[in-house]
């Protein structure tokens, strides 16, 4: 006997357990999750049992004119695929994505080869559902599409509702996304019932690996969109709507689909809520991994929820409808190309080069032009060229895809990186107290989410007393945004035992805030880098739990280091400081330093070597002698106690000679005056009395 009425949980979801085998995995939706989605919108109580409502009365109706011999239409579905990427295996083909609709309209027509498996019990009762559904081939704007969006972004990286961009209106369209991760890790995919969310985010979401059965998909993808598209279209698990069967026995509103405490095995006989009563563990809506039939109420039920208000459901598949979305008659025009590429890599080193890709989408191009101003060649017609940069740089890339309908072209502007590969002398101690210090002299910020906050430089609080120092506000920021400072080039090649050294603050915003910080090293100007710190969550906060936007107290800073072993030989090594933003609390970065002893610095006597100051002490100005026996590049910089470089004074070629060169120090203290011969630091103290 069926039980009352169920509420609808607001998303339901594909366990990974639908795979070949059964494994338990969490689930994606929890009876939490479900209490918030309540609490938030409390609507959604009220539409669910209206919806219902309305579907019982739909339900007999079908019934009855079903009993007497009659039909029901075929509905047509127009359907968009939203494919969330950065360029990887994510990017699937649009080959895959025609799979996996071919596979949904199969098990939807009742067309899928696995239906010789049903069990006698069930053989009548499994049914064609009469829905299809259709890619697009006109988009929101009138304008020609293939039913296939590619959007490159970060929220391919563990998705969720905040992932799901760039909606089509969703009583015009299904709107489904595809990732590369999902929040919910034991889950494939998840979609909502009508109903129960907003517009924007009313559809399935579903990882690139579940998608059809070719390219990255495989045998797992057979089956899992279309039980999405069942909860789609307000069907619930065989044992109600949690995504925790096994638990209990529980039912589905569903006549003809016995009462289950639902499957993640493949026991044809299982019979567990009313023995004998054999249950449908071949359902689509089952997580058993031999799922292959709906039944003629669940038909129903679905073709009540085309054709409720709800959501739109009931405008997707009328006549104006598939008209406007090219799915009535499907066009086989092709589109004009969406121009888009991507390299690797970005930052080079003088004298290297990058392959470039053609991702264009929309419409295959049949030709490429390329313009690489600061490349060698400047231009290409290939569809991935490999392009040579020699002199350091930023450069524009732009791409202009063709096919018989058109061309269209895309410019990436600062796109290319081109890198020196003279490094700044160490030791070295950047406390981040002049504006310069900050990207710093061929250092940059990377912004690739191109959100509103970024790594900034503030001058209102500081490590050990100062008052200036990095932050990166997690407070504000977007979940999941990531932001690079790339700091310039050092030459640690005349150091011993060399470390890097950096003091940093955090406090999460509550016990589950996983704000991340990494650092990392590149001896090649970026074109790899290699992870040297990775902190995240509880193990990077120095402050606890802090509810309020978090600004460091002296007390609340810790200095984190790691060793330079096997990189002291480099003369050009960049770090990277990578904050990864769960919008938990603020992070800060000060006091960046590279220590170690100096093993080639010249202390012998100045005048044996021709090196000295006069006068020496000074009220402030001083002449630095030195001779060269040969021509030779010279670099004079003027440090503090604390290495850092307050002054360059010279960096040029010289003639052999005897040299003098004036400076000026306005500030009293002690000062070294580092002259740079060969690779060789001769090392002369410098006082400047007051």
């Amino acid at each position: 006997m069926k039980k009352q009425l169920l509420l609808l949980a607001a998303f339901a979801c594909s366990l990974m357990s639908m795979t070949a085998q059964p494994v338990e995995r969490p689930r994606c939706f929890t009876d939490e999750h479900y209490r918030e989605a309540i609490a938030t919108n409390p609507e959604i109580l009220r539409t669910q049992a209206e919806l219902e409502s309305f579907t019982r009365q739909f339900v007999s109706q079908a019934k009855v004119k079903r009993s007497q011999g009659g039909t029901a239409p075929t509905y047509i579905i127009p359907v968009v695929f939203h494919v969330l990427h950065e360029y990887g295996n994510e990017n699937i083909s649009d080959a895959q994505i025609q799979d996996c609709i071919d596979h949904m309209n199969q098990d939807f027509r009742k067309l899928n080869a696995d239906t010789i498996n049903i069990v006698p019990s069930f053989i009548s009762l499994a049914a064609d559902c009469q829905i299809e559904f259709r890619l697009a081939t006109i988009d929101p704007n009138g304008n020609c599409t293939n039913g296939i969006e590619r959007i490159y972004t970060n929220k391919t990286n563990l998705a969720n509702d905040q992932s799901k961009l760039n909606p089509w209106p969703n009583n015009k369209y299904l709107n489904i996304w595809t990732a590369k991760t999902l929040e919910n890790t034991g889950a494939a995919a998840y979609s909502q019932y009508p109903g129960s969310t907003t517009p924007t985010t009313d559809g399935i979401m579903s990882l690139y690996t579940y998608v059809g059965t070719i390219g990255a998909g495989g045998p797992s993808g057979a089956h899992t969109i279309s039980h999405e598209a069942g909860h789609y279209l307000n069907l619930q698990h065989p044992w109600g709507s949690t995504n925790s069967p096994g638990v209990s026995c529980g039912d589905d509103n569903v006549q003809d689909t016995p009462e289950t405490q639902g499957w993640t095995s493949c026991n044809l006989a299982g019979s567990v809520c009313n023995p004998p009563i054999i249950e449908n563990v071949q359902n689509f809506m089952e997580y058993s991994y031999c799922d292959n039939m709906f039944t003629y109420d669940q038909r129903d039920r679905m073709h009540a929820a085309l054709n409720s208000p709800v959501s739109g459901r009931n405008n997707l598949w009328t006549n104006t409808n598939l008209i406007a979305t090219g799915t009535l008659n499907p066009s086989t025009t092709v589109c004009t190309p969406v121009a888009e590429f991507w390299a690797t890599p970005q930052s080079i080193c003088e004298g290297r080069s990058v392959t470039f890709k053609d991702f264009s989408w929309n419409g295959k191009p049949t030709s490429w032009n390329w313009l690489f101003p600061g490349g060698t060649p400047a231009t290409s017609t290939d569809s991935n060229p490999t392009i040579v940069y020699n002199t350091a740089g930023i450069y524009d890339v732009t791409l202009f895809a063709t096919n018989s309908t058109g061309t269209d072209s895309m410019m990436r502007t600062s796109f290319i990186r081109v890198n020196n590969t003279a490094g700044n002398t160490t030791p070295f101690l950047n406390s981040l107290d002049l504006s310069t210090d900050f990207p710093g002299t061929n250092g940059w910020v990377n912004n690739p989410d191109a959100g509103t906050t970024t790594w900034t430089r503030i001058t209102t609080t500081g490590a050990n007393g100062t008052s200036s120092c990095l932050r990166m506000n997690n407070y504000t920021n977007t979940s999941g945004q990531t932001d690079e400072w790339i700091t310039p080039p050092y030459d640690v090649s005349n150091l011993t035992g060399a470390a890097f050294r950096f003091y940093m603050a955090n406090a999460q915003r509550n016990s589950t805030s996983e704000d991340l910080l990494r650092v990392y090293l590149s001896t090649n100007c970026g074109e790899t880098w290699t992870v040297k710190y990775n902190k995240q969550g509880a193990t990077l906060a120095t402050a606890g739990v802090i509810a309020t936007s978090f600004t460091p107290t002296a007390t609340q800073w810790r200095q984190e280091s790691f060793n330079l072993t096997g990189f002291a030989p480099r003369t050009n090594v960049r770090f990277k400081f990578q904050n990864v933003s769960d919008r938990g609390n603020n992070t800060y970065v000060d006091e960046i330093e590279i220590i170690g002893t100096p093993n080639n610095a010249d202390e012998i006597d100045q005048v044996t070597t021709g090196f000295g100051l006069y006068p020496n002490p000074t009220s402030g100005a001083t002449n630095i002698s030195f001779k060269l026996n040969s021509t030779q590049r010279v670099r004079i910089e003027v440090r503090d106690m604390a290495g850092r470089t307050v002054q360059q004074v010279m960096d040029q070629t010289l003639q052999a000679d005897l040299h003098e060169v004036p400076v000026t120090i306005q500030t009293p203290g002690i000062y070294m005056i580092d002259l740079v011969t060969n690779g060789k630091h001769h090392v002369r103290r410098l006082v400047v009395a007051e």
